[in-house]
């Protein structure tokens, strides 16, 4: 099962393309104990086969302006909840105090955002002030690299900065960051056809430099490439094996529902209101609307996130085109290299 905590919705950052809006909702103890509580209950209550399968995401915002906080959640749920527990968390990397890190790398799977060069990470990612924050982010990320290769940079890719996208991933990669990711920022809307023909042959160009340099590499990020956009689909899983907790205590099926009063379905102090997540089951059950007769559909995210096609499209039943782009790119990439993945399958199989 899947818990994601929403520590505060502040930052200290403004980047330019964050869908979190800058508020100075902030979790408190009193709070997070009731969110503790309903996740014990929960897991109690859970028929599933999830129980030794316990994710726990601990979000923002800027998620270490709540530290005290997260050392709360994560040392009470560690004490009352059985079971092997991962803990995940995302960071802009631009709160640099040591102990905080130590304790961070000895508890939780850590990412930190930082889009490629300067000049790139620079566009989007600012302080208030507007200046970059490349150089702070840098030097956390060079003090975890002392103490652990187990860390994840992940790059956002916007249309301002989707020129330099394989160029960034390969600087990152040769700087000695083993594991570099990135995600589209598919809700801007200046993204177009010529913009998209970039991002392939970014693609493109970051696959061929990882099958020339790091076969193994290669074959990990294609074989996610190919589970996260291409695995087989049901319904969503929204608040029945996964929840969003608000800073606010309040419960939400997905990232993109937190905030949104229409896709709240109660809170950790009076737990789940029943009618609303039937209603919302109802819709994600349904197949309905033109994306039925694409052949992809039953591996698409948009026959299971019928939140997300709400949101980009108004439609529950109709997706974004820039996602079905993005997924027409990524079918291609992953027959491209396929042949990669013959071995590393096999492997995983045994």
């Amino acid at each position: 099962m899947n818990f994601t905590y929403w520590v505060t919705e502040d930052c200290n950052l403004r980047c330019k393309y964050c869908y979190v809006g800058k508020t100075p909702k902030t979790m408190n103890k009193e709070t997070a104990a009731k969110a503790i509580d309903f996740t014990v209950r929960t897991l109690a209550t859970d028929l599933s086969n999830n129980k030794d399968k316990i994710r726990i995401a601990l979000h923002g915002g800027e998620p270490l302006l709540n530290y005290p906080i997260i050392h709360y959640l994560v040392e009470e749920l560690k004490e009352r909840i059985s079971g092997n527990i991962i803990f995940t968390m995302t960071t802009n990397g631009t709160i640099h105090n040591q102990d905080m890190i130590d304790y961070i790398l000895k508890n939780i799977e850590l990412t930190v955002s930082l889009d490629g060069k300067q000049e790139n990470h620079d566009i989007n990612r600012i302080y208030k002030n507007g200046e970059g924050s490349f150089n702070r982010v840098i030097e956390t990320i060079d003090y975890i690299k002392t103490q652990t290769q187990s860390f994840r940079v992940r790059m956002t890719v916007t249309p301002n900065n989707v020129l330099y996208l394989a160029d960034s991933y390969i600087y990152l990669s040769e700087k000695g960051y083993s594991n570099v990711t990135f995600a589209l920022d598919e809700s801007d809307t200046n993204w177009n056809k010529g913009l998209m023909e970039v991002y392939q042959k970014n693609l493109n160009e970051i696959f061929s430099y990882m099958v020339n340099t790091d076969l193994s590499k290669a074959q990990y990020h294609l074989y996610n490439l190919k589970n996260e956009y291409f695995r087989p689909r049901s319904v969503c899983d929204g608040c029945h094996t996964s929840f969003h907790i608000s800073s606010l205590g309040n419960l939400y099926p997905c990232i993109f529902a937190v905030g949104k009063e229409e896709f709240s379905m109660g809170d950790v102090f009076s737990g789940i209101v029943e009618q609303r997540l039937f209603d919302l089951d109802e819709i994600s059950q349904k197949d309905q609307g033109i994306c039925t007769n694409c052949a992809m559909y039953n591996n698409c995210r948009s026959k299971v996130c019928k939140i997300i096609n709400k949101i980009q499209t108004g439609n529950y039943y109709k997706s974004s085109p820039v996602f079905c782009t993005t997924q027409k790119i990524h079918y291609s990439t992953v027959k491209k290299y396929e042949y990669i993945l013959e071995d590393f399958e096999l492997l995983l199989s045994k």
